[in-house]
C-alpha cells in the first residue's frame, strides 16, 4: 500500500508512538510518504537513516510560499483567493501527488485545520482521536465542535485510542460505523527489565508527561505530601517539561517537598529505559488521557502503575491485578496506593509481572500496526 500520514512536526520526541508505526509499516513493505509541518532532520537520521520505503515531504507554511511562487497557477491564483485558501490548496495537492492509497490524518486537531485540504484528498482518508482535541478543546471552541463534526463527515474512517475516546467523539459523528478502536501498542522488547535496581534503600516513583494541567501534578503532588509523613525514604522524579513547570515549581516549594520531588526536564530515550529500570512505582494522576504511552511502557518494563480512571485507563489496568487506579482527583486514594506498594516489595513485584503481562498480550507494536493494516485494507475493498 502507499500511505501517507500526516503530522505536525516529524519525527518527534514525544510522539514515538508514531515513529514507530512509520517505520514499522515501512518495513513491513509500504511505502510511506509524511507529511509535516516541519521535518527534524537530526531525529530523521537518527531513527530513519537506515530504513527504506520512507519519504518525508515538508508542506509547512514556508514550504507552501516557496511552491506557489514557482508555480505560476498557484501565483496567479494568489491574487484572487485568501492565502488560507492557497495553503489548503497547496496541502491536498502535494498530498495527491505521491498518489497515495490511504491518508491518515494523526490528530483530530490538525485535521480540523486542513478541513479545506481533506475535502480535496482523493485517496480513503483517516483520521485519529488520542486525547486534548476531544477531551478540552470541544468543551472550549464551538468553532472547534463544527470543524470536528465537518472533518468525521469528510472522512472515510476514525480511529480512536480507547472506548472512552469512541464515546467522547459519538455526539459529534453521524456516522459511528465509521469509528474503530485500535488501542496504543509498544515495543514490549525495548521496554523490559534488563538490570537490577542499585538502591533499594530508596523508593524512586517515576511520572512521565509534559507539565500541563492534563497529568494531574497537582492532585500528585497531595499525594505525595501524605506520603512523605509516613515514608520520607522515597523521591518523585518527574520527567518533562511544558507551560505549567512554575506552577508545579510553586507547589513544591508551598507543601516542602524540595527533597522528595525532582523535575527531570527532558529526557532522551536511553534516559528513559535507565531511570524505568531504576525505579519501583509509575504513577499517573491525570485528569484525563486517551490511554497513556508512557504507562504502557512502564508496564512493559514491570513497574506497578498508580493511575486514575481518566480515560480508557480502565481499559488498560485492572484495579489491585497489574496496577491500581483511583477517581480522578482522588488524591487521599492516590496516596494509598502508594503508600502499600512503597512499603511492600513483593506486592510490587506481583503486580510488575501481572502488568507486563498484560502489555504483551494485548498491547504490542505489531498488534497495534497490523490492527491499522487491516483497517486500511478494508478501506480499500470498500
Amino acid at each position: 500500500m502507499r500511505i501517507a500520514i500526516v503530522v505536525n512536526d516529524f519525527p518527534a520526541v514525544s510522539e514515538t508512538f508514531i515513529i514507530n508505526k512509520v517505520k514499522l509499516l515501512a518495513e513491513k513493505g509500504n511505502a510511506i510518504y509524511v507529511y509535516c509541518s516541519k521535518l527534524n532532520e537530526d531525529l530523521w537520521k537518527e531513527h530513519f537513516i537506515q530504513t527504506k520505503n520512507i519519504t518525508p515531504i515538508p508542506i509547512g507554511k514556508k514550504t507552501s510560499r516557496q511552491y506557489i511562487l514557482t508555480h505560476p497557477i498557484f501565483l496567479l491564483r494568489r491574487f484572487t483567493r485568501n492565502k488560507k485558501d492557497l495553503f489548503q490548496n497547496f496541502v491536498a495537492q502535494a498530498i495527491n501527488q505521491s498518489n497515495p492509497d490511504i491518508v491518515h490524518v494523526e490528530f483530530s486537531g490538525l485535521a480540523a485545520n486542513l478541513t479545506g485540504a481533506i475535502k480535496k484528498i482523493k485517496a480513503k482518508k483517516i483520521v485519529s482521536c488520542r486525547g486534548s482535541a476531544e477531551k478540552v478543546k470541544l468543551h472550549a471552541s464551538e468553532e472547534r465542535k463544527q470543524k470536528l463534526t465537518s472533518v468525521f463527515s469528510m472522512v472515510d474512517a476514525i480511529h480512536c485510542v480507547s472506548q472512552d475516546m469512541k464515546q467522547t467523539i459519538l455526539p459529534y459523528c453521524n456516522q459511528a460505523g465509521k469509528i474503530f478502536v485500535n488501542h496504543p501498542g509498544i515495543d514490549v522488547e525495548l521496554f523490559k527489565k534488563t538490570v537490577p535496581r542499585s538502591n533499594k534503600n530508596l523508593i524512586r516513583i517515576l511520572s512521565i508527561g509534559r507539565l500541563t494541567f492534563q497529568k494531574g501534578y497537582l492532585t500528585g503532588l497531595l499525594a505525595i505530601n501524605r506520603l512523605k509523613e509516613s515514608n520520607p525514604n522515597f523521591k518523585w522524579v518527574i520527567v518533562g517539561d511544558g507551560p505549567e513547570k512554575e506552577e508545579i515549581i510553586f507547589h513544591i516549594h508551598q507543601m516542602q517537598l524540595q527533597q522528595n520531588v525532582m523535575l527531570a526536564g527532558v529526557k532522551s530515550r536511553a534516559e528513559i529505559l535507565n531511570l524505568l529500570n531504576q525505579s519501583d512505582i509509575f504513577f499517573l494522576p491525570s485528569v484525563y488521557e486517551g490511554i497513556a504511552n508512557a504507562a504502557l511502557e512502564a508496564m512493559s518494563m514491570q513497574l506497578p502503575v498508580v493511575a486514575t480512571y481518566s480515560g480508557g485507563m480502565g481499559e488498560v489496568i485492572t484495579h489491585e491485578m497489574n496496577g491500581f487506579l483511583a477517581d480522578v482527583y482522588d488524591s487521599n486514594t492516590l496516596f494509598h496506593h502508594l503508600f502499600h506498594l512503597a512499603h511492600d516489595e513483593e506486592l510490587r513485584k506481583k503486580i510488575g509481572e501481572a502488568a507486563r503481562e498484560k502489555v504483551v498480550n494485548e498491547f504490542t507494536l505489531e498488534k497495534h500496526v497490523k490492527n491499522f493494516e487491516v483497517q486500511y485494507q478494508n478501506l480499500l475493498k470498500r
